[in-house]
């Protein structure tokens, strides 16, 4: 494992690529983003020390779901191979707990997008016939679930 020292800027890696490393976030933050560079560019969370980003595209070997862009001169990361993980975490058991509490919680924001999405078709239903009385933020609501449907696994960075 080694540590590495990131310029703003930098890209970590990007959307659709494979990899066989992780990274520890030890300071600055990184910006996690679907659509990066496009006009659908979406930032879908910041970073910073003590998170950790791209282990589920290890874990699972799966391409990237989003792109990782440093957000400020002076991040500095650790990185950690695939071939690295067992070592890595012998003595760590709490930073298994971290990517736990991670992961729980990118689950419990899908989740309530989730549930926020089924609210507003209920509403949508109901209110088909007078569209006078949908409120203002089903459209927004309707924007925000079409960005997850186009960029699927969006937890997964």
């Amino acid at each position: 494992m080694k540590v590495n020292e990131y310029k703003q800027g930098d890209i970590i890696f990007r959307q659709g690529d494979f990899s066989t490393v992780f990274y520890k976030l030890i300071g600055g933050s990184v910006g996690v983003y679907v659509g990066y560079g496009s006009e659908n560019e979406k930032q879908l969370t910041t970073l910073h020390a003590g998170d950790y980003l791209g282990e589920m595209g290890v874990i699972e070997a799966y391409p990237r779901s989003a792109t990782a862009v440093v957000l400020e001169d002076g991040t500095r990361m650790e990185e950690i191979s695939d071939k690295e993980i067992d070592s890595y975490f012998l003595d760590r058991t709490g930073d298994l707990f971290q990517i736990m509490r991670q992961l729980a919680q990118r689950l419990r924001d899908r989740t309530n997008d989730y549930e926020e999405a089924c609210r507003a078709l209920d509403e949508l239903q109901k209110t088909s016939e007078e569209p006078e009385k949908r409120s203002k933020s089903l459209l927004d609501v309707i924007k925000k679930m079409n960005t997850f449907y186009n960029y699927k696994d969006i937890w997964y960075y």
